[in-house]
């Protein structure tokens, strides 16, 4: 069986399940994107990026199988978005300027196996988080984000939410225990240890790596 759990690609073979896309939508629009920014290249083209490598899902999801020559979802997804990635590159080359200068930058990226591990790990976790702070009473949803996301001392936050800093790491503990559950029960792995659940957009102070995470 595929790592990636079952459930989560069954219901994309079906092309009328709209909320099964607009679950794979919103973990793998941002993925892709996000990856293709970090291999290089400008808002347009990573956006023209996610266009194309969604338009290939949709025709492909429905008849998707794992096999040992495709490999996972993960690998089989990593070289449509490499193969479409390193496409636009050629074209966009003459532009980036000589290719010694080309080599020069690519020479110095991150590799892109971390840099895809990371961004898969990454937008799963953020994914999972959203549902699970949905869930949760009010006072713990917001603890745990000045807490964790926010980075706020626990003194800050027991003050502000009337808490005691013994709830905090409580509201801390028992998200970061269900976000590695679920993660593990989507992806079939543990997150590794680099990996920090990434809120998005609008933290502006420093990101505390989630217990149990790192």
């Amino acid at each position: 069986m595929d790592p990636t759990r079952a459930y989560l690609l069954a219901r994309v073979r079906n092309l009328r399940d709209e909320l099964g896309w607009r679950d794979f939508v919103e973990i793998y629009d941002p993925l892709i994107y996000r990856y293709a920014r970090l291999r290089g290249l400008n808002h347009e083209d990573a956006s023209e990026i996610v266009q194309e490598c969604m338009a290939l899902l949709v025709k492909e999801m429905p008849r998707y199988e794992y096999s040992h020559r495709t490999g996972s979802f993960k690998r089989w997804l990593r070289t449509i978005t490499n193969n479409k990635i390193n496409d636009m590159f050629k074209k966009r080359r003459p532009a980036l300027g000589a290719p010694d200068d080309f080599q020069a930058v690519q020479d110095q990226e991150r590799s892109v196996d971390d840099l895809w591990e990371e961004q898969w790990q990454r937008k799963h976790l953020r994914y999972l988080l959203k549902q699970i702070l949905d869930q949760v009473s009010e006072k713990t949803r917001r603890a745990f984000e000045l807490y964790v996301v926010s980075g706020w001392p626990v003194e800050e936050v027991s003050d502000v939410l009337k808490i005691s800093a013994d709830q905090v790491y409580a509201a801390k503990s028992r998200i970061t225990h269900r976000l590695r559950k679920r993660f593990e029960n989507l992806i079939g792995e543990s997150p590794t240890a680099e990996t920090r659940a990434d809120p998005g957009p609008g933290a502006g102070k420093p990101r505390r790596r989630i217990a149990g995470l790192s």
